[in-house]
């Protein structure tokens, strides 16, 4: 693939097979200074390859995600190779030390549901007009034709992408999660048009450096090969050979497909000792006979979980479901409702995820704020109305939670990654609180859910290795980034003959 850039990012293993998509480059690569505050005064560290190197997260606030480490006003994290090996005060050990008087340390965040391949159009689509026919997936007699997500992307544009538009686009995205404190993505991959799109997928979230699951999907309209399930037996065995990787795989499918073909996609996966993720239409299923004749097998992840009735929720809750909702676009794009008290009714914690670029840039930030007004403005709403079953009036932890231990569970990845526990890989983000929006830091939890966003995300470990530090994304050459990105922009726009320029202002 003559368009992929090498960002010097992913690490192979012995657990890898795939040494023919990537040298085996270091994270640390020895750079000094990388901009931002405070780079004059602590260079970035070099202490060798990752595997034989430990580095001391000295004097921060830490908040663990884990209710037997807890949190610490002033602590340390210890990171051996990609490992997290103590957590506490006043640590020492023969290692790096990081200086975080001024950081909050928290757990990377989980986003378990990007439909990253969309990453050119970022914020193309200032307001999703979508019809409620169209949503469901009925018959549509008339839409908005540039402002409808489902009818502008997926038919119009999705088609036409090539495998360097997948590439690229998915690449800009993971980066930008990366970015906001992202360490962990699904990654939602439903335009495989060919198996050359599903290897650019896969080799932009190898070159990305986010802990990744490659969610392998087929496209909803347009011309295509018809591959998909089948070819995730070669993307398996030419890819995700282990489990223990950092990117790995699974399936996905939408829940309003034929019952039939959710079958042949149940088999699939089941094949390949895979979990399923589905989005939406999950109440269209009869669940209890998909349980009882093994089709959902206990390993399913549901994005957005919304329409579905009372007792349906209640089979997919004993079943041992794993749910995100999407807060903002679930209120634009999907009549305003963010399901997330509903699941809560039945049990289940859901994860919360970011969707589609096309809308939104990527923040999880964003997202927690969102789902915390929402659902604390329902929980008001109620008492004051005298509901017979009020919302939960939610907490700032609540949020923190779903953005990172429960999206880690939504990507059945809880043992490796979601909170700073011992033993867990070192996926740690550092909250820089040197500055006159963040300080003082009074109560963490509340500063990094309400007071935090991307400007703030000072440097980010992803087992182990400093994927950003002191600002700055270690290893990315933006400027080539940005050159290929614009490239496919404007193929998308040509081939498609969108009527609007690059820069527009339409609302």
């Amino acid at each position: 693939m003559d368009y992929r850039i090498d960002t010097s990012r992913h690490i192979c293993t012995a657990d890898c097979n795939h040494l023919i998509l990537s040298a085996a480059n270091l994270f640390l690569n020895g750079s000094a200074g990388i901009g931002g505050a405070g780079a004059q005064s602590q260079p970035m560290p070099d202490s060798g390859p990752v595997g034989r190197r430990k580095i001391l997260l000295k004097g921060g606030t830490i908040i663990s995600m884990d209710k037997e480490v807890g949190d610490l006003a002033r602590g340390d994290v210890l990171i051996d190779g990609e490992t997290i090996a103590a957590v506490g005060p006043s640590l020492s050990a023969d290692a790096v030390e990081i200086d975080c008087s001024d950081m909050i340390i928290t757990p990377g965040f989980c986003d378990p549901h990007i439909h990253a391949w969309e990453g050119a159009l970022g914020r193309f689509m200032p307001n999703n007009m979508s019809t409620v026919d169209e949503d469901m997936g009925r018959h549509v007699v008339r839409y908005d034709e540039t402002r409808s997500y489902l009818s502008v992307l997926h038919k119009r544009m999705a088609p036409l992408y090539r495998p360097e538009d997948t590439y690229i686009g998915t690449l800009v995205t993971l980066l930008a999660a990366l970015n906001g404190g992202i360490t962990t993505v699904g990654d939602n991959a439903h335009n495989s048009r060919s198996p050359e799109h599903s290897d650019a997928s896969i080799a932009a979230l190898f070159d990305s450096g986010v802990r990744g699951v490659h969610a392998y999907g087929r496209p909803l309209h347009g011309n295509w090969d018809a591959l998909f399930p089948g070819d995730a037996y070669r993307l398996k065995r030419t890819y995700f050979s282990s489990d223990e990787q950092l990117c790995t795989m699974r399936l996905y499918t939408l829940g309003r497909f034929d019952a039939d073909e959710i079958r042949s996609v149940s088999k699939v996966r089941k094949d390949l000792d895979m979990w399923l993720t589905f989005d939406s239409g999950m109440e269209t299923k009869p669940v209890q006979e998909l349980y009882a004749d093994r089709t959902f097998i206990g390993r399913e992840t549901l994005n957005h979980g919304m329409f579905i009735p009372l007792d349906k929720r209640k089979v997919l809750a004993d079943n041992g479901l794993q749910v995100n909702v999407c807060p903002r676009i679930e209120t634009q794009f999907r009549f305003g409702n963010i399901p997330y008290q509903d699941w809560l009714e039945v049990g289940i914690r859901p994860g919360i995820s970011n969707d589609n670029p096309a809308t939104y840039a990527i923040s999880m930030f964003q997202e927690m704020r969102s789902l915390y007004m929402f659902q604390r403005a329902k929980a008001h709403r109620d008492a004051i109305n005298k509901a017979n079953m009020p919302a939960s009036l939610v907490t700032q932890r609540d949020m923190l939670e779903a953005a990172t231990i429960r999206g880690a569970e939504n990507l059945a990845l809880a043992h490796k990654t979601g909170s700073i526990t011992v033993g867990k890989q070192a996926d740690i983000v550092l909250v820089d609180t040197n500055n006159p929006e963040l300080f003082p830091k009074n109560n963490a939890i509340c500063t990094v859910v309400q007071g935090a966003d991307i400007a703030h995300v000072d440097t980010v470990l992803v087992a182990g290795r400093i994927a950003k530090w002191r600002g700055k994304l270690v290893g990315i050459d933006f400027a080539k980034i940005k050159r290929e990105l614009e490239k496919s922009q404007q193929h998308i726009y040509a081939a498609t003959d969108w009527p609007y320029p690059p820069i527009e202002f339409e609302d």
